[in-house]
């Protein structure tokens, strides 16, 4: 599904929802043509959706989809470059794909996954995706637990990028986090002892060289880490 890469100039907040609303961010299938571009531009758009008048925001203001990082954003006082990543199980695409073509009916319960590891045979992959085989329970803070590894994960995957030396023209760069991580965290308070728990695990990969914000975009609720600490803001949802 070939789709025209996100480009925008705005001069105000209520500029900016109106284009970012006309924009199709719809992701496909992942056996329906799903890139890396589709991906990065539903996280963009609902972050900037979601922090249109906020401070940080200041306009006017210009969006351009690339690479190294996927996007350079100007603003009025900076121009700022963001990286986006998934976080998601490794095995997660081929258990998904698979139970697209083969058993688009089935629910697929609970399975314990761990960030950067293969835990799954080609026989047990088939049995998870027909919905056959059931995860084992999760007790007290497992679930947040993992979140948090995950988080910790990919964000240090990202961050030795940066200290390598990637991004070297933009003073600014902020980490864009689409939350695909497979652990059932879903009540606030639920997702309060997470983020705390992801807090001091990412802590030490924000001292400089750094990204200065790492930005993690769920369903419902973004979350924001610095070093100054952490904030949620709830999702403004242009599309639903």
């Amino acid at each position: 599904m070939k789709r025209q890469a996100l480009s925008i100039k705005a001069e105000s907040a209520p500029d900016l929802r109106k284009q970012l609303a006309a924009h199709d961010i719809t992701v496909p299938h992942i056996t329906e043509g799903r890139t890396a571009q589709h991906r990065e531009t539903y996280t963009v758009a609902r972050f900037l959706a979601s922090f249109a008048e906020d401070p940080l925001l200041r306009y006017p203001i210009r969006v351009e989809h690339r690479d190294k990082p996927d996007f350079v954003v100007t603003l009025a006082d900076r121009r700022v470059g963001i990286e986006c990543v998934e976080a998601v199980p490794e095995e997660w695409y081929e258990i998904s794909a698979i139970r697209e073509r083969h058993f688009p009916e089935a629910l697929v319960f609970g399975q314990i996954f761990h960030p950067g590891q293969k835990r799954f045979s080609k026989e047990e992959k088939w049995a998870i995706a027909s919905g056959e085989r059931k995860g084992p329970p999760w007790a007290g803070d497992m679930a947040e637990r993992s979140w948090a590894e995950a988080m910790e994960y990919f964000v240090k995957q990202k961050t030795a990028k940066l200290r390598a030396g990637n991004y070297r023209e933009f003073q600014d760069v902020w980490l864009l986090v689409q939350d695909e991580w497979r652990a059932p965290v879903y009540h606030s308070d639920e997702l309060t002892l997470a983020v705390s728990l992801a807090a001091a695990r990412i802590a030490p990969l924000l001292v400089a060289p750094s990204y200065s914000r790492v930005i993690v975009c769920r369903n419902s609720t973004i979350v924001t880490f610095t070093e100054a600490g952490t904030a949620l803001t709830p999702v403004v949802d242009l599309w639903r």
